[in-house]
């Protein structure tokens, strides 16, 4: 997925919301701001929206002199997260169809991104994954696509939300397939670590490698070889997000994407409305 113009206000929201993570100080909060406008005309728009997106949050944590601003907001929505991991698990275990329910409850956890929004509905977004919020449910391709896949990767988004994909990577395991789960080489916006994956116990049930990089994403050309030989040799790919679908839509064959429609640009792309919950083989 390519930058369209309206990625670019997003760029300066997203650098908002990181700045005020990292200081109080209005004053230095409006020169940060000031300072990344200047780099929004050198953003090439034949990039995707999640690698302009990297480089301007790069850009101000070097300004603000930052490393991890949202290092106690992973904590924080990990510990929600895992509160909530017990009766959601006797959910899908009591459920007809736990395959189906684990992927419902999975989404849930994708509202969780401090990068576009601050506040969280997870109830709300869990009866809206029950009901009518998946304008595209493409469940019966995605079981018909893991019957013949051994070897699945799953590729992780934000912290908290790495909880509830933990109730679906159990119920791949249940169904004998090998996991590998993917977080980010290092901190980025609140995107999962593998010290997020350790706090959680993930790391108990699927085999942890990260991207090798920073960025939003999969920016292939970032990527460390061991990342990208898992993700080449896979059977099939589970990849949850906003920016794992603009970087790898349309990249291989049976890819599905996890994801709730956060901006208008990406609900344009997929033709849904903002707002709205996908899973789709793209």
């Amino acid at each position: 997925m390519k930058t369209v113009s309206l990625c670019y206000p997003c760029f300066l929201k997203q650098a908002h919301s990181s700045i005020n993570f990292i200081t109080q100080d209005e004053v230095k909060r409006i020169w940060v701001l000031k300072e990344v406008s200047k780099i929004l005309s050198e953003l090439d728009p034949e990039q995707s929206p999640a690698y302009n997106s990297s480089l301007v949050l790069f850009r101000v944590n070097e300004l603000a002199g930052a490393n991890d601003p949202y290092a106690q907001a992973r904590e924080d929505y990990n510990r929600i997260a895992l509160e909530l991991l017990p009766r959601l698990r006797e959910e899908i275990q009591a459920s007809m169809d736990p395959l189906e329910e684990a992927v419902r409850v999975s989404v849930v956890g994708n509202v969780i991104d401090l990068g576009i929004k601050h506040q969280i509905d997870i109830e709300g977004t869990l009866e809206k994954a029950r009901g009518e919020g998946f304008k595209i449910f493409e469940i019966e391709e995605f079981r018909s696509a893991l019957e013949n896949a051994k070897r699945v990767l799953y590729i992780l988004d934000n912290a908290g939300e790495i909880v509830f994909d933990m109730l679906l990577i159990e119920q791949l395991r249940k169904m004998g397939k090998m996991v590998i789960a993917v977080v980010r080489g290092s901190p980025i916006l609140n995107d999962a670590v593998l010290k997020d994956a350790k706090e959680v116990g993930l790391d108990k049930m699927a085999k942890i490698i990260d991207t090798g990089n920073n960025f939003v994403g999969v920016i292939r050309e970032k990527c460390s070889p061991v990342f990208l030989k898992a993700l080449d040799s896979a059977d099939l790919v589970i990849a949850k997000g906003q920016g794992n679908y603009e970087t790898l839509e349309g990249t291989r064959p049976n890819i599905f994407f996890i994801l709730k429609a956060k901006c208008e640009a990406v609900a344009e792309q997929l033709g849904v409305q903002e707002g709205d919950l996908v899973l789709k083989r793209a």
